[in-house]
């Protein structure tokens, strides 16, 4: 399985759109800047036909150092989360 990475983004864009390889690469970037700082603020993304992401709080919990197998606590912390749309999740189980 592969993974599509910023530079073949990039590529698509200029195929698609017909920019210059550096404008759909700015695009690109841009595009991720926003995504992030969003996200950093704490907001929700919702991109129509395709989904939805959502910063949540994980709470502490108790866990296992699997180095050494000592128990341990982990901390509380944010992470994101993404919920796909029903057309994405039906096109995915097609």
């Amino acid at each position: 399985m592969n993974n599509v990475t910023r530079k073949e983004l990039a590529v698509a864009v200029n195929e698609q759109l017909g920019v210059s390889q550096r404008n759909s690469s700015e695009i690109v970037d841009t595009v991720f800047s926003v995504l992030k700082e969003t996200l950093v603020g704490g907001e929700s993304i919702k991109l129509v036909q395709f989904g939805t992401l959502t910063v949540r709080d994980k709470s502490p919990r108790r866990g296992r150092n699997p180095r050494t197998g000592e128990p341990m606590t982990i901390s509380k912390r944010k992470m994101v989360s993404f919920r796909p749309s029903k057309q994405l999740r039906e096109r995915l189980n097609k």
